[in-house]
């Protein structure tokens, strides 16, 4: 049996209690999930403040990597459920097997909504919050039946997902507004000692030209949680050898894809352009890397990311009341 002596609370760990406080706590156990964990498995977790397009990464890289042959999985554990009212279609069969699929991952049972013959969903109905608290279990479940584990995550999923997690992916845009939650997010996993700066990624989403503003600069702002009163500063990562993955915002591409989960319910790479699927194919590179051996996914200390002079002196200042 597993230990979690990284993590200060169980209940944070699990997520216990977090839709109820009134409602009982159920028990978990605790797997030791390392000998599951091989060079061919894979779990990813995906977070982001809302409207950044975290769901809108995690359906089209299933759909990309699922149709490249890789036995993929979504997981949702949102309270949203976004994927719910997409991949049951409007029918009834399938929103019997979504409202039971994750109770079931905790019992050992790997039955989620097929989407093709290489991708399954795993969701249940929105704010269900007590099947997901078995995180050990539903991976070990997760991990026997499939290759690549994509978790769709927001700021109240139970913690152990990003700790058994193998790579973080903080899907970010280019509204600086944005950013402070999900530093936020990120400091509370540091404080638990599980924020792991090797496993983070970042997806820059929805980039569009803005001047004095470079991906440079929105990674420089996202690695560092900043008091609101500016009183101190707390470094999350090294903004200069994170690894990183822009995806240009374009309005047709986005008119495609709400058209395909309003209309259709389903996710479809046709009608993409050919840019916005090359960036696609990059962050897929960077997953599962079997695209092409040979690419190498960039990193932040390319030059012109810095902030202004009068930026920096405050973020000195901030450094030395950290």
């Amino acid at each position: 049996m597993d230990t979690i002596d990284s993590i200060d609370s169980a209940d944070d760990y699990y997520g216990i209690g977090m839709n109820n406080q009134d409602e009982p706590q159920e028990e978990v156990e605790t797997i030791d999930l390392s000998n599951l964990v091989t060079s061919d498995k894979k779990i990813a977790t995906f977070v982001g403040t809302s409207k950044n397009g975290t769901s809108f990464i995690v359906n089209n890289m299933a759909e990309l990597m699922s149709s490249m042959g890789i036995n993929t999985a979504i997981l949702d554990t949102t309270r949203n459920r976004n994927s719910y009212y997409i991949y049951t279609k409007n029918e009834e069969n399938l929103r019997q097997i979504a409202a039971s699929s994750i109770q079931g991952l905790s019992q050992g049972i790997a039955r989620g909504i097929s989407v093709n013959k290489n991708l399954t969903v795993y969701t249940s109905l929105p704010n269900e919050g007590n099947a997901i608290v078995h995180v050990d279990k539903i991976l070990e479940t997760l991990l026997k039946n499939h290759s690549l584990i994509l978790i769709d995550t927001d700021f109240n999923t139970p913690l152990g997902y990003f700790k058994h997690s193998q790579e973080t992916y903080l899907v970010q845009t280019m509204d600086v507004l944005t950013i402070q939650p999900l530093t936020a997010f990120l400091r509370n996993l540091k404080a638990k000692n599980i924020l792991d700066e090797k496993k983070l990624r970042i997806v820059l989403n929805k980039v569009v030209k803005i001047k004095g503003i470079k991906d440079e600069t929105i990674i420089g702002g996202m690695s560092a949680y900043t008091d609101p009163a500016m009183s101190f500063m707390t470094e999350l990562f090294d903004r200069d050898r994170i690894k990183f993955v822009s995806i240009p915002f374009e309005v047709e591409t986005y008119i495609r894809y709400l058209e395909g989960v309003s209309i259709d319910c389903e996710v479809s790479l046709k009608g993409y352009s050919k840019i916005f699927m090359q960036t696609l194919k990059e962050l897929g590179n960077m997953l599962y890397p079997i695209i092409s051996t040979n690419y190498q996914p960039p990193s932040a200390n390319m030059g012109g990311g810095k902030f202004s002079p009068g930026m920096n002196s405050t973020l000195d200042k901030m450094k030395k009341n950290y």
